[in-house]
C-alpha cells in the first residue's frame, strides 16, 4: 500500500511566519548530512540500509493498552461520530463501551485467542468493536463489508471465525455466508444502523455495552504483545488471499515507529486544550491502512474521527461543509472527485492542515489542479508521500519533506531495507540501481495464518521481508518504487489478486482455464482483464462470463478490462500462468 501524503499549514497569520520558520529548519534537517545514513554489511554480505536516527521506547503494550493510555487527557473530547447520523462518542465513552464489550464478549463464551469477523462500514461501532475484541485478547479478522456471501464465506471458513459483529443492512448477506460457512452456530452481532431492523436470533450491539456494565471485570491478562492481534486479509505478493497475523507488538510498534520519525506538527497533531485533529474518515476501516495508520494512530493522539458508512457525493461534501476538517485522508479519486466537483467549495478546506493521498499514486498534474482550486493552500502546503503494506502494518517508508515529489522517502526509525538483483540475487549499494525492496523490523508480520509455504516465501532467511516491489535509492538514501514483480492489480486502491478471479473462473461449466492481469485504467487505475480458454465444444459470451463473476466478487474486482477467448494460456514447465506473455501480446 502506498501512501501519498499532502500537507497545508493554514494558521493565523500571527503563527504563519513562525511556522515557515520551523519548515525551513525542518528542509534543512533532511539532508544526508543530518541523517549520517551509511550502509552496513549483514553477516552474510547483505547491504543494509537502516532507518532513521532515532530512539524507538520500548513498550510492551498491547494494541487496546497503547491507544486509550492517554484517554484521561482528552476523555470529554469527541472521539468518534457518525457523518450521517450524528450519533457520537467522547473519548471517556468510547474508551468505557470498549471494555464493555470485551467484558460481554468474553461472557458469551469467546475464548482468548479466539477469532472474531468485524463486518462493519465506517460506524463510530467500527472502533469500539475492533478495540473491545482486542482489549478482550481476541484475534480481530476485518472483512470487507460490500464482499458477497461467496467472498464473505471463503474468509470466514479460512480464518475458523468464532463470532461475527456486523451492521443491520448488510446483516441478511453476512447471516447467508454464515450458513454457506458449515461453521455452525456462532454468536451475530448486529450494529443497529437506522437502515434495517436487527433480525431475530442475532445480539443488539447496544447490549453488548448496557450488560457490560454490569459484568465483572476481565481477568488479568494472559496473553502478550507478541500474540496475535488482528488477520486482515492479504495477497502479498502473488497468490490467493490470506489472512495477515498482525501482532500487538507489530501494530503498536508500526504507530511508534512513524511519529519517532515523523516530527510532531508535521503529519501529527495531539490534542490540547485548544486544538483537536478533525478527520472525515472516509478510508475503509477495514483495510490495514485505515485501522492502524488512521483509526488507532489517531485515537491515540486525540483526534476527531467523523465515520462515513459509505462514500457519495453528497455525503461527503455535507461533512466537510459541517465540520471544520483539519485533516483529509483519502484516496486518489477522492482528490480528483475535490478538486472537480461543484459541491466542494474551497471554502471547506479552509481549517485543513494536511491532505493525504493513500493506495496509489497521485500524479503531479492531479496536485497543480488542486492547487488551481485551492489556491489559498498553495503557499503553505507541506508534500511527501510514502509507502507500506498489509505485511508491515502498514507504514515502512515515509516522505514528509517538500522537495522530492515522487519519492516514497525514508526508511522508518527501527527498521532497515535491502535492495537485492531480482536476477542475480545480488544485494545492491549504489544509488540509482534498481532491485526489489526487502524489509526488516518490529512491524513485520509474524506469518500468513495456516500457510507456512507462503510465510517462507515471502520471509526469508534473516527476517526479511520481499514485497515483490522494485525501487532505487538516490544520494540522500531516498527511496522511489520503479515496477513490481508482484502481479497484484490496483483498483482505486484496493488489491485483486488474478489468482481469485482465476480460481473462480474455473468453476464456470464453460471454462477449461483462465488468466487475469490488470491493464490501465484513467478512472480506476488498473482494472482485470480475463483471457479464457473454453472447454472443448463451448464458447461462453463476454457478457455471460461478465455476469457470472460480477454476481460473485465485490464490485472492484468485475471484469471491466473485458473477456478475451483464447486457444492456450500460457505457462511455464511448473505450470504458473505467464501473465507477462498475455500482457505482452494483447496489452503493450
Amino acid at each position: 500500500m502506498a501512501i501519498f501524503i499532502r500537507r497545508s499549514q493554514r494558521l493565523n497569520n500571527t503563527l504563519k511566519t513562525g511556522i515557515e520558520l520551523l519548515r525551513s529548519s525542518l528542509r534543512c534537517a533532511s539532508t544526508a548530512v543530518e541523517r549520517k545514513i551509511k550502509i552496513v554489511d549483514g553477516p552474510n554480505g547483505e547491504k543494509i540500509i537502516p532507518g532513521s536516527p532515532g530512539n524507538l521506547p520500548l513498550s510492551t503494550s498491547t494494541l487496546s493498552e497503547y491507544v486509550w493510555k492517554d484517554v484521561e487527557k482528552f476523555a470529554n473530547k469527541i472521539a468518534l461520530e457518525c457523518g450521517e447520523t450524528g450519533r457520537k462518542y467522547t473519548y471517556a465513552q468510547a474508551r468505557d463501551s470498549s471494555n464493555y464489550v470485551a467484558r460481554s464478549l468474553r461472557n458469551i463464551g469467546l475464548k482468548v485467542g479466539d477469532v472474531v469477523a468485524v463486518i462493519l462500514p465506517n460506524l463510530p461501532e467500527t472502533a469500539v468493536a475492533f478495540l473491545g475484541a482486542s482489549e478482550a485478547g481476541l484475534i480481530v479478522t476485518t472483512v470487507n463489508f460490500q464482499y458477497t456471501v461467496y467472498e464473505i464465506s471463503k474468509q470466514l471458513i479460512d480464518c475458523n471465525a468464532r463470532a461475527v459483529i456486523t451492521a443491520a443492512e448488510i446483516a441478511p448477506t453476512v447471516l447467508a455466508a454464515i450458513g454457506n460457512s458449515n461453521l455452525g452456530k456462532i454468536p451475530v452481532v448486529v450494529v443497529d444502523d437506522g437502515v434495517q431492523p436487527i433480525p431475530t436470533g442475532t445480539i443488539p450491539f447496544q447490549d453488548l455495552i448496557t450488560k457490560g456494565k454490569s459484568l465483572p471485570s476481565l481477568p488479568e491478562r494472559t496473553w502478550s504483545d507478541e500474540d496475535v492481534a488482528a488477520l486482515p486479509y492479504s495477497s502479498g505478493t502473488t497468490g490467493l488471499p490470506k489472512g495477515v497475523m498482525l501482532t500487538h507488538r507489530n501494530l503498536v510498534r508500526n504507530i511508534m515507529m512513524v511519529r519517532n520519525t515523523v516530527p510532531e506538527g508535521i503529519f501529527w497533531n495531539k490534542a490540547t486544550d485548544s486544538f483537536q485533529e478533525v478527520i472525515p474518515s472516509v478510508l475503509p476501516l477495514f483495510h490495514i491502512y485505515g485501522m492502524n495508520a488512521i483509526m488507532c494512530t489517531r485515537l491515540s493522539i486525540g483526534s476527531r474521527l467523523v465515520t462515513l458508512p459509505k462514500f457519495t457525493p453528497e455525503l461527503f461534501a455535507s461533512v466537510l461543509a459541517k465540520y471544520k476538517t483539519t485533516t483529509l485522508l483519502c484516496a486518489p479519486p477522492i482528490i480528483l472527485f475535490l478538486t472537480a466537483s461543484p459541491l466542494i467549495k474551497p471554502n471547506y478546506l479552509d481549517h485543513v492542515q494536511c491532505v493525504i493521498s493513500g493506495a496509489a499514486p497521485l500524479g503531479k498534474s492531479d496536485v497543480d489542479r488542486f492547487y488551481e482550486k485551492f489556491q489559498s493552500l498553495r503557499s503553505t502546503l507541506h508534500f511527501g508521500n510514502g509507502y507500506g503494506l498489509t505485511e508491515t502494518s502498514p507504514v515502512a517508508l515515509f516522505n514528509w519533506r517538500e522537495d522530492k515529489y515522487g519519492s516514497i522517502g525514508e526508511v522508518l526509525c527501527g527498521s532497515s531495507i535491502r535492495l537485492v538483483d531480482p536476477i542475480t540475487n545480488v544485494d545492491i549499494s549504489e544509488p540509482g540501481k534498481s532491485g526489489e525492496l526487502l524489509i526488516k523490523g518490529p512491524h513485520v508480520m509474524k506469518g500468513y495464518y495456516k500457510n507456512e509455504a507462503a510465510t517462507k516465501e515471502t520471509i526469508i532467511e534473516g527476517g526479511w521481508l520481499k514485497t515483490g516491489d522494485i525501487a532505487y535509492f538516490d544520494e540522500d538514501f531516498d527511496f522511489y518504487i520503479s515496477d513490481r514483480l508482484k502481479e497484484l492489480i490496483k483498483v482505486k486502491g484496493f488489491q485483486v489478486p488474478p489468482a481469485e478471479i482465476e480460481e473462480l473462473l474455473r468453476t464456470h461449466k464453460d471454462i477449461e482455464e483462465a488468466a487475469v492481469i490488470g491493464i490501465p485504467d484513467s478512472r480506476y487505475g488498473e482494472v482485470p482483464k480475463a483471457f479464457v480458454l473454453p472447454k472443448s465444444g463451448r464458447k461462453p459470451s463476454e457478457e455471460d462470463i461478465k455476469n457470472f463473476v460480477n454476481t460473485r466478487v465485490a464490485e472492484y474486482k468485475h471484469l471491466r478490462g473485458g473477456v478475451t477467448l483464447v486457444d492456450s494460456i500460457p505457462k511455464n514447465p511448473s505450470g504458473k500462468i505467464l501473465r507477462i506473455k498475455l500482457r505482452d501480446k494483447y496489452v503493450n
